[in-house]
């Protein structure tokens, strides 16, 4: 499959456009209540982000690239609790829409913005960032090792890596569809924490911190709850209905080993 074709296949597969301009609408009218139902898209929520950013080791005032930024709940919990200034990008156009729309509405896109873009062909100059953030992206790319030596280039000597990884589990059993990156597993490119590791390594990106996070990512899909009140957007409503029988899975997925979750902080060594 070349690669324009996957990328037709995975913007198909997160974006719906009316679903888009639904969910912008309600954010513009600001009648709605918009919680971390809609811009959390990962597992641990708001709690595995925050986990992460103390592991990473970058000051207040650090430029940080977000890939994968998503509907951007990262970026603006970053740029308001780390006091980071955030630049996300992703594939889908409709999620940077939402995701720019959530930041003016909450007073943070002086800190965030976001651009649609491909990771890796990266709209930047070489050294642009002190680090690189990236939250349940990866499992949608192929080309591990051209990813990761894209995000050597654009940060700086000695800037960080900072990433929340679904990986293949120890039970090599195929996995239950649909997930949440995949419907039927198309697109879905999972490798375990060691080929994780090798990958990384191979770019040029020196470990500093590398946890297990499987238990934290279990536990948490164990006891989510389904948002109540407010009746604002959620991901459901840009997913589709098909979402929560995807987060079912999921949990599925981790509860019998056939997946896992890695958080790891490196340095560009290269």
């Amino acid at each position: 499959m070349s690669a324009s074709a996957d990328d037709r296949n995975l913007r198909q597969h997160y974006e719906r456009p009316d679903a888009v301009e639904a969910v912008l609408a309600e954010i513009a009218s600001g009648e709605s209540e918009i919680g971390p139902a809609l811009d959390q898209f990962h597992v641990g929520g708001a709690a595995a982000t925050r986990r992460l950013a103390e592991k990473a080791g970058l000051a207040p005032g650090a430029r940080v690239l977000d890939v994968g930024s998503g509907l951007g709940g990262p970026a603006r919990l970053l740029a308001d609790t780390q006091g980071w200034d955030v630049t996300g990008i992703d594939l889908t156009p409709g999620f940077c829409r939402v995701a720019q729309a959530l930041s003016c509405r909450n007073g943070l896109d002086g800190s965030t913005r976001f651009c649609a873009a491909d990771a890796m062909r990266l709209p930047f100059a070489d050294d642009a960032f002190d680090g690189v953030w990236t939250e349940h992206v990866a499992m949608n790319i192929f080309a591990r090792d051209a990813l990761y030596a894209e995000l050597v280039r654009v940060v700086r000597p000695g800037g960080r890596l900072a990433l929340f990884d679904v990986v293949a589990g120890e039970n090599a059993a195929p996995l239950d569809y649909p997930v949440p990156w995949s419907r039927d597993g198309t697109g879905s490119h999972l490798v375990t924490a060691d080929g994780l590791k090798q990958v990384l390594a191979d770019a040029g990106w020196g470990v500093r911190v590398w946890n297990d996070e499987t238990e934290f990512a279990r536990d948490w899909l164990e006891n989510a709850k389904p948002p109540r009140g407010g009746g604002g957007p959620s991901l459901r409503s840009l997913m589709g209905d098909e979402f929560p029988q995807m987060v079912g899975n999921l949990r599925a997925n981790f509860s019998d080993g056939r997946l896992g979750a890695i958080q790891a902080v490196l340095e560009r060594t290269a």
